[in-house]
């Protein structure tokens, strides 16, 4: 079911719980929210669902986040994002091109885009967003 974007940023800063049941139905309204918009992934707590799971689609590739943790990075990039929540605002934010992470468990690796947006959706989890990751001129 499609739900509506939170964009309180009060809302946002809360912190997700890790996931510990069967979410697939919230996973469904992810896809279908997301399907709405223009975008690469939400988070459960973009719709309401305080919970360390994600939805992403690039191009045809889908993945599923749960419990998400980032341990490894790798080449700090900067990098201009937007974010559904906060819709209009792109800035410039520090990332990094290649992490290794844990999701539901086991150990992945991304880099490029894959890793920007799996930082973007861990730090939702974390309540952090994107206005706080803004590129810091040196």
């Amino acid at each position: 079911m499609v739900k509506p974007i939170i964009k309180n940023i009060k809302e946002l800063r809360r912190p997700c719980v890790p996931v510990v049941e069967d979410l697939s139905e919230v996973v469904q309204d992810l896809k279908d929210t997301l399907a709405t918009v223009e975008g690469y992934a939400l988070t459960a707590n973009q719709i309401g669902v305080y919970k360390c799971l994600a939805y992403i689609k690039v191009k045809d590739e889908e993945s599923i986040l749960v419990n998400p943790k980032i341990l490894q990075r790798e080449e700090k990039i900067k990098f201009k994002e937007g974010c559904l929540s906060i819709p209009g605002v792109e800035i410039y934010t520090d990332r990094y091109n290649k992490i290794i992470f844990e999701s539901n468990g086991e150990e992945y690796e991304a880099e490029g885009l894959l890793a920007i947006i799996i930082q973007h959706e861990v730090d939702h989890m974390n309540g952090i967003l994107i206005l706080q990751r803004r590129h810091k001129a040196k």
